[in-house]
């Protein structure tokens, strides 16, 4: 193994701001994308037409993509990076038809053709990395290159030991008084995600908005699902990252790797790090400045 249309758009506001390696200061836009029974929050740093278009999916079901931010260190004059909310995520509404895969996938289509370029890199953190590997399978003309960092896997089984093996890891660290014994929230369970339990989060990862009703109903629509066939279909060239420390464990990134059987997959696994790239912010922007790089070379 090589190892749907948007229906309405509205521009918010255009700004400038400095980032990441261009060097100077680049246009930020943010945009309401209307698509099938939802309107999505999308926010755009670089100019879709100077160069090569970055969309990234956030986690969850039901995260905010505010924790998303330090990604737009990878603009430059050269890359756009086009964050979103999911549907009934933070900014996005709470859609009428549902949370199906096809819904998902459906509303992604929608973003990248707001933002008016035809095909894309695309970036998906844990859930939204299976979200980027099934619109990948379903979108191929459209996926330029997929970086999958601490993604979940194509199918439900590995995925629910994933589960099972972070509430391994949350039991430990319980007894040693990182996490609360009565569980209340996503926040109480955080220090779980990160390699050291102790690490002092950066600002974008003190708080983060989490929506379960979103997650629950999302599952309930995916049911015991497998996508491994749709994946074992994806041609595009892949990133695939992982912490040492995942909570989630190494099976479940060794299964997506597996399942990629017609892509040129380039494994890498961060030391020090758990869940969250921001724990070695370095080595992955690094890993993923150069994978960019090198496809848009070939």
């Amino acid at each position: 193994m090589k190892p749907i249309k948007a229906m309405g758009l509205a521009a918010l506001f255009i700004a400038l701001m400095d980032c990441g390696e261009s060097g100077g200061r680049l246009p930020v836009k943010e945009l309401t994308v209307t698509g099938d029974g939802v309107t999505l929050y999308v926010r755009i740093v670089g100019d879709p037409e100077a160069g090569s278009v970055l969309i990234v999916n956030h986690g969850g079901p039901g995260l905010c993509s505010h924790y998303l931010a330090s990604l737009e260190e990878l603009a430059s004059g050269k890359l756009a990076v086009v964050t979103y909310d999911q549907r009934g995520s933070c900014r996005s509404s709470l859609p009428t038809t549902g949370y199906g895969m096809e819904r998902f996938v459906a509303d992604l289509e929608a973003v990248r053709t707001a933002v008016g370029v035809d095909s894309v890199h695309v970036l998906g953190h844990s859930w939204g990395g299976l979200l980027s590997m099934v619109y990948a399978a379903e979108h191929p003309e459209r996926v330029r290159s997929l970086v999958l960092m601490g993604s979940g896997a194509p199918d439900w089984s590995t995925n629910l030991a994933g589960a099972e093996h972070r509430g391994g890891r949350i039991m430990e660290l319980q007894q040693a008084g990182f996490i609360p014994l009565n569980i209340a929230s996503l926040e109480d369970i955080l220090p779980s995600y990160f390699s050291d339990p102790a690490f002092e989060r950066p600002a974008e990862l003190q708080v983060l908005h989490y929506n379960p009703t979103v997650e629950q109903e999302t599952f309930a629509a995916l049911g015991q699902y497998d996508f491994t066939v749709d994946v074992n279909g994806i041609e595009a060239p892949v990133l695939l990252v992982w912490g040492e420390d995942d909570p989630f464990g190494l099976p479940m990134v060794e299964a997506t790797q597996h399942a990629l059987t017609c892509a040129e997959v380039e494994f890498v696994v961060l030391e020090g790090c758990g869940h969250f790239w921001q724990e070695q912010p370095e080595a992955f922007f690094e890993r993923v400045r150069e994978f960019l790089e090198r496809v848009e070379k070939d």
